[in-house]
């Protein structure tokens, strides 16, 4: 029931504003007049006609989480301190920008400055996230909770690692699938960058075997995979020796890797690769196959980041595509394309 707060003073009687039957303008003013009255409602009180209540968007609980993780993050890495151009202080940039950018999202979303205040106050209790209400997780680490903490200090890169890796426990896939559908390029993003900061500073994540219901959506990822692996073989025949040839190499094996299991999942729904396929420019030196190389990665990377919003909430391929992202930014990376707080995204 409505509590009087026995500061205030009585209110007087207004008659026909409570009358039972009355129409709806005089219903608005008896709400003001509990207001005026020092009438305060109690979070757990019958709910009053005409006064509005919020319901929390989809996945709300989950997106404040990621969101203030961003900001413990952000101050873990610059703990860490070291060189400019090191893992750690390119981290704590990225995850400052995560923090504006998550702010901004969230409240396009519908969520109220307040609530992201209360979020953020110092005596706030961490937000934990959302369990899943359907489905599987489909990635994750062996002993990730899907959210951070924030308590501990950083030790090291390794532990840096774990606590980037910590938003990919065993419900962050699922939790994503439930997030507003113009969201998840966004959010599967920065799950991505979570992945791939773990892998940098020396702890990947692990990523259990997806499964898939729709052969024909993982036919549609296949062409662009397939381009690497052919502008990759270029590169590794115009990296004749050393360190560049090295690495041209890995990187082709692991984009042959992922065009293999694309097509074992896209089944009979894959169609024969192209003979071949149009590069951006001439490529005829090892320079030339360096900037292919870092060109061809940024792309696809792009490319990854655009099917996020393709999945329809199916976790199977939303879970691989947040993994295969998380993958080229890492090899984008070693060709020296620089960290993107949200990688593929513009």
């Amino acid at each position: 029931m409505p509590q009087v707060d026995p500061g205030m003073p009585p209110c007087p009687t207004r008659r026909g504003v409570l009358t039972a039957g009355v129409g709806l303008a005089l219903g608005s003013v008896a709400a003001m007049s509990l207001a005026a009255c020092g009438i305060r409602l109690k979070d757990d009180a019958p709910r009053v006609p005409l006064i509005p209540t919020r319901a929390p968007i989809s996945g709300e609980a989950f997106l404040i989480a990621l969101w203030r993780h961003s900001d413990d993050l952000a101050e873990r890495a610059t703990s860490l301190g070291g060189a400019a151009t090191g893992v750690p202080a390119r981290l704590a940039g990225l995850h400052r920008r995560q923090v504006s950018v998550l702010q901004a999202e969230l409240l396009r979303l519908g969520v109220p400055q307040k609530v992201l205040d209360d979020a953020s106050a110092p005596s706030a209790t961490p937000t934990t996230t959302t369990p899943p209400t359907t489905g599987a997780p489909t990635t994750g680490t062996a002993t990730g909770t899907g959210t951070g903490t924030g308590t501990a200090p950083v030790a090291g890169p390794k532990a840096l690692a774990a606590e980037e890796a910590s938003d990919l426990g065993p419900t962050a896939i699922a939790s994503l699938a439930t997030v507003p559908s113009s969201a998840v390029p966004l959010i599967g993003s920065v799950l991505a960058q979570r992945a791939a900061a773990a892998t940098l500073l020396g702890a990947p994540a692990t990523w259990p075997e997806p499964a898939w219901s729709a052969p024909s959506l993982a036919a549609s990822y296949l062409e662009s995979t397939r381009a690497a692996v052919y502008a990759f073989e270029v590169v590794a025949a115009q990296s004749p020796t050393g360190a560049q040839r090295t690495l041209a190499l890995a990187t082709l094996t692991t984009l042959e890797s992922r065009a293999s299991e694309q097509e074992s999942l896209a089944s009979a729904s894959a169609g024969p690769p192209a003979l071949g396929y149009p590069l951006p420019f001439a490529v005829t030196t090892p320079a030339a196959a360096r900037r292919l190389a870092a060109r061809v990665l940024t792309d696809l990377r792009a490319s990854v980041a655009r099917d996020l919003g393709s999945t329809n909430g199916d976790l199977g391929p939303l879970g691989a595509l947040v993994q295969w992202l998380a993958d080229t930014e890492v090899l984008g990376s070693r060709w020296g394309v620089p960290l993107a707080a949200f990688p593929g995204l513009t």
